[in-house]
């Protein structure tokens, strides 16, 4: 039986770093992709005899020929494509955004449909940020419900699954997009939503940190997050999939309590902005628990405490 090789894009971003993790620890052979080669993200997780495992390749995703190659030559099974820029910045470079957010997508595609039958599915970063925000939709918001994005970012997100849905149509190529919610832990350091894991660096350090938005967020640790990714590649279900993904929905304020009672020295220097959120937080993951199995994230306090930890074990040895 051949053994199941990942190739995936994006591979030294913050899900991607975690993503990564999660097959190492799986023991799965792994092409890790991306425009990056510093290795600072994936350094922070995994330890040198961990790295060792993984063949870095430091390549652009729009750049048809490589991937195709990449494909062909290491065998590869599945692919988890994360490659992307964030909203800030799709904001201020949009033809960068586009180029990357949506040809980049195509160039995964294209390259798949190139290897005929070779790779099993893909798996891509979509967002919960498709979906508009709460006040627009009745609770809870399902797979299905109308996508009402409201930034370049969800708006390039949401045309990636309109492209993987015609791949499927057309070429019978398999896909899940799945739509992550806030996502923190170790790595999180871009994006609009980065301040719910900088704030928990800032008060290990005994800093003052302003969360940039206010009101409730649905927030999911990376490691559940990165699992999830994982698990459904080796699902493969037919079809042109999107899913919801749900963690724990809280405010703001509430998290900054969390954060509070897991480091008490850090009490006041924590808050944040009034303005909420525009996302939709009340999502239903039921269809995503039915492809994978029921599946229950780490509780927000639980992954504090974790990346509190992690963070002051890179801080003892001068890696933050």
């Amino acid at each position: 039986m051949k053994k199941d090789c990942f190739l995936v894009t994006g591979a030294q971003g913050f899900i991607g770093s975690w993503v990564i993790k999660s097959l190492v620890a799986d023991r799965k052979d792994i092409i890790a992709l991306d425009v990056d080669d510093r290795q600072v993200r994936i350094s922070l997780l995994l330890d040198r005899e961990q790295m060792r495992r993984i063949r870095f390749v430091c390549g652009d995703v729009t750049n048809l020929d490589l991937v195709k190659n990449l494909i062909k030559k290491q065998n590869v099974s599945h692919v988890i494509h994360l490659a992307g820029l964030q909203t800030p910045d799709c904001k201020a470079k949009p033809i960068l955004g586009a180029t990357v957010n949506v040809v980049g997508f195509l160039t995964i595609f294209e390259a798949v449909k190139a290897c005929g039958n070779q790779v099993c599915s893909i798996v891509y970063a979509s967002s919960g940020s498709v979906l508009g925000s709460d006040a627009q939709y009745s609770h809870p918001i399902g797979d299905q419900a109308e996508r009402i994005p409201g930034t370049l970012y969800a708006v390039f997100k949401s045309t990636n699954e309109e492209c993987a849905r015609i791949y499927w149509q057309e070429e019978g190529i398999r896909s899940v997009g799945l739509r992550p919610p806030v996502v923190y832990g170790i790595g999180r350091d871009r994006g609009f939503t980065a301040g719910t894991t900088l704030a928990i660096k800032a008060a290990m350090l005994g800093q003052r940190y302003e969360i940039g938005f206010g009101g409730e967020a649905n927030v999911e640790y990376a490691e559940d997050v990165a699992r999830c990714f994982v698990a459904c590649a080796l699902e493969a279900p037919e079809g042109a999939l999107s899913y919801n993904m749900l963690g724990e929905i809280l405010t703001v304020k509430n998290m900054i309590r969390v954060i509070e009672e897991i480091m008490p020295h850090a009490k006041g220097k924590i808050t944040c902005i009034e303005q909420e959120n525009k996302m939709a937080n009340h999502v239903s993951d039921a269809g995503l628990q039915t492809l994978i199995g029921p599946f229950h994230p780490v509780n927000y306090w639980e992954g504090v405490k974790r990346t509190k930890d992690l963070f002051e074990k890179l801080h003892v040895e001068n890696q933050l």
